[in-house]
């Protein structure tokens, strides 16, 4: 009797401390994952932040000079300080894409994406944040992504031409040439004088009218192959039944 008091009494004992071992396996999970959510959520230091946005200014300055090299190095220095500032992300890709330096240009669009994405989350009124995120979504090969922010842009900002006219673009290039010739008309509308909108228009009606023709054509063929097989039913079912001996 006493033997199996002793066995119980230490199976009990193995039990509560695999209890005990789970239950603080848990509690660190927990506080290592609320370590990183605080990490990814960390704020930028006010100070930092304000340098970060005159930098970006100081930035556009030398860009406007065509000091391109010399804007890359300040724009660098601006999204170390603040990496949640978009469009210092935006105006390095930019000018990496001046300076020819493609895989540059490209990591920073996508961080520009991230950023806006993250900024429009807390400032959903901002088109000029959306008409950004839709031209940082476009240059890294995320067109469905550009549509839907280029749409909030344009429909923040409906009579801003500029809106419209990217809009127009992106929609071409998810074959939405229906829409892309309706934003470019409006582009055109708001800014007589938009040339580039004017050429992009032209374009837009000749691929609408392409793909309405292949449409037609695709829709006849289907006819025909409907039509063809109805008759080989007809036949099938009108033959005679051989009879049997």
């Amino acid at each position: 009797m006493k033997f199996i008091f002793i066995t119980v009494a230490l199976a009990s004992l193995i039990l509560i401390q695999a209890n005990c071992g789970s239950k603080n396996t848990q509690t660190a999970a927990a506080v290592n994952s609320a370590n990183t959510t605080e990490a990814a959520e960390q704020v930028v230091d006010p100070g930092a932040r304000s340098e970060a946005q005159k930098l970006l200014e100081q930035g556009n300055e030398l860009a406007r000079q065509d000091k391109d090299a010399e804007a890359a190095e300040v724009y660098q220095r601006a999204v170390s300080l603040d990496p949640d500032l978009a469009e210092a992300h935006l105006r390095l890709a930019m000018t990496y894409l001046v300076l020819e330096k493609k895989d540059e240009a490209e990591a920073e669009y996508k961080k520009a994406a991230e950023a806006y994405q993250k900024y429009v989350r807390q400032n959903p009124k901002d088109a000029k944040a959306y008409f950004d995120m839709g031209l940082a979504y476009s240059k890294i090969g995320k067109p469905a992504e550009a549509v839907k922010a280029l749409q909030q842009a344009a429909r923040l900002e409906p009579e801003n031409s500029d809106y419209q006219y990217e809009l127009g673009i992106a929609y071409s290039k998810v074959s939405q040439y229906q829409e892309s010739v309706n934003a470019l008309q409006k582009a055109l509308d708001l800014n007589p004088d938009n040339y580039r909108a004017q050429e992009a228009f032209e374009k837009a009606k000749v691929d609408l009218q392409r793909w309405q023709s292949m449409v037609k054509q695709q829709e006849a063929m289907a006819r025909r192959q409907a039509n063809k097989n109805a008759n080989v039913n007809a036949n099938t079912s009108s033959s005679p039944t051989p009879e049997v001996h």
